[in-house]
């Protein structure tokens, strides 16, 4: 089925039966077989780059359901994990998996940063921009505060209203601040009668 479809399929499900999670069940993708073509109406090829990247359209299908009901991805069918697992060269009935399996691991979050903060200054003032930005740390369930350190504004950025972006780092990766530049209080565009 084509990314396509299974998100549209998703969705209908999740609009259908409103008090429902939804999880995708044993799902997988070759990485090998087929000279590398994609398996009928899938644009991934049987690589192993090919198969994570299948995977993770799955994750993200299943992330972006109606609602946030999607609940979860359930990986290969258990009689058939053949796919997802390579033999180990020289060594008799010993399986690894491929190295797309990683993306499963990848996947899980360890921190999540606030990745955008919003704010407002007036025309010809500095914007305040926070020192530190909320950080989730998904092993304890813990909000916290790390460090940001915010490039310096370009020059003339708030000489006149529109919306100005300035990027961070913290430990964790990096931030973004869109900062709204508003008349004073009192101005007005002469050209509005």
């Amino acid at each position: 089925m084509p990314p396509e479809a299974l998100d549209r399929n998703l969705n209908a499900m999740a609009t259908t039966h409103p008090g429902y999670e939804i999880d995708v069940a044993e799902t997988a993708y070759p990485a090998s077989g087929g000279e590398g073509s994609p398996v009928p109406n899938s644009p991934f090829p049987r690589t192993i780059q090919g198969q994570a990247d299948a995977i993770r359209r799955v994750f993200q299908a299943a992330n972006d359901v109606v609602d946030n009901r999607g609940s979860g991805v359930l990986v290969w069918e258990p009689a058939g994990y053949q796919p997802m697992f390579r033999a180990v060269p020289g060594l008799a009935n010993t399986w690894e998996p491929h190295a797309s399996i990683n993306v499963f691991n990848a996947s899980r979050a360890k921190h999540i940063l606030q990745d955008t903060f919003y704010t407002a200054t007036v025309v010809g003032a500095a914007p305040r921009l926070p020192s530190s930005i909320r950080m989730l740390t998904t092993a304890n369930n813990r909000i916290t505060s790390v460090p940001v350190r915010w490039q310096p504004l370009p020059p003339g950025a708030t000489d006149r209203p529109g919306e100005v972006t300035v990027t961070g780092t913290t430990r964790t990766g990096p931030v973004t601040a869109v900062i709204d530049v508003v008349p004073a209080r009192g101005a007005y565009d002469s050209t509005i009668s």
